[in-house]
């Protein structure tokens, strides 16, 4: 294998042959062309915003044959969708679970145009980091910032490392200034929950919130050594949190037994695995404490909490 941390124009150009036989060029009538890459035999991956709201969507393999997809689900939080179709003479791309990549690392995404021509950027990774939460709501398992944009068509990507194996997709949307790459982690996790059940669920309560401080007295009345509470500002008419009777005002101090101090620690309970269930909350209404439970619904793309 060529040694592609000091790569020769020859060891590129092999690179991106390999990471292209599994790349396909995707058509959708609204959002233009992008790129997607097959994941495993029959799925196929890239990005939502690419998808949009189509149900079909055309796709252009390497051969250069257009074939129609159909999208299998969608998740918006974290610009991720699934398509299914045959895609003869297409190998799965060889990913790499276990990539840490870090700033300065060298990276390539690799694309496809409607002609079937296969279209490449390279660069570097910007910033690497842990687990991270999208502005969508979306779980990403790590931090991989391009240190810039992508490319037209190039929405939807995967993106490979030094060794030519991919490390993850590329996506424009959850970032205002640079691309990101959503690992192989994280696409696993949410290519199972769509191929599954069309959607990735999360918790729902329906209140919008922001942290206030809890002055000692109140503490004391509430029987709490946490410094800060989720104050409710909004409260929808259709929620679980309504039903329950939250009311504008309230201030949440715990859920679940556990203190609540941050609103993405309220999202951290409001996992998958608790639709369905009742979670126990403690509030402050009027500087006295109150016990409600609200039974945790499942979250639309265009929910907060």
């Amino acid at each position: 294998m060529p040694d592609l941390t000091n790569p020769t124009a020859q060891d590129l150009a092999d690179a991106v042959e390999r990471v292209a036989a599994s790349v396909i060029g995707l058509g959708s009538h609204r959002r233009g062309f992008a790129a997607a890459c097959l994941w495993q035999p029959g799925v196929v991956v890239t990005s939502a915003t690419a998808v949009w709201r189509a149900s079909k969507v055309r796709l252009v393999l390497p051969s250069g044959e257009s074939i129609v997809g159909e999208v299998r689900g969608v998740d918006a939080a974290t610009d991720l969708a699934v398509i299914t179709a045959d895609a003869p003479g297409v190998s799965a791309v060889e990913r790499r679970l276990d990539a840490a990549p870090r700033a300065g690392d060298f990276v390539f995404a690799v694309g496809r145009e409607p002609s079937g021509q296969v279209q490449a950027s390279f660069g570097h990774v910007g910033a690497a980091g842990g687990a991270w939460r999208t502005w969508r709501g979306g779980q990403i398992d790590r931090l991989i910032r391009l240190d810039g944009g992508l490319y037209p068509g190039l929405q939807g990507a995967p993106v490979a490392d030094a060794s030519a194996q991919v490390i993850g997709v590329a996506s424009h949307a959850l970032s205002r200034l640079h691309a990101v790459v959503l690992p192989v982690a994280t696409v696993e996790r949410v290519t199972a929950a769509l191929l599954a059940h069309g959607l990735v669920a999360r918790g729902y309560l329906g209140v919008a919130a922001q942290p206030v401080p809890l002055s000692e007295p109140l503490r004391s009345a509430l029987a709490t050594h946490s410094e800060t509470g989720l104050l409710v500002h909004g409260v929808a008419d259709d929620g679980p949190a309504a039903r329950a009777g939250v009311m504008v005002g309230d201030i949440v101090v715990a859920a679940g037994g556990q203190d609540v101090t941050t609103v993405e620690g309220l999202r951290d309970l409001l996992a998958a695995e608790q639709v369905g269930d009742r979670l126990r909350l403690r509030v402050s209404r009027g500087g006295q404490p109150l016990d409600l439970s609200v039974d945790v619904a499942a979250r639309s793309p265009s929910r907060c909490h």
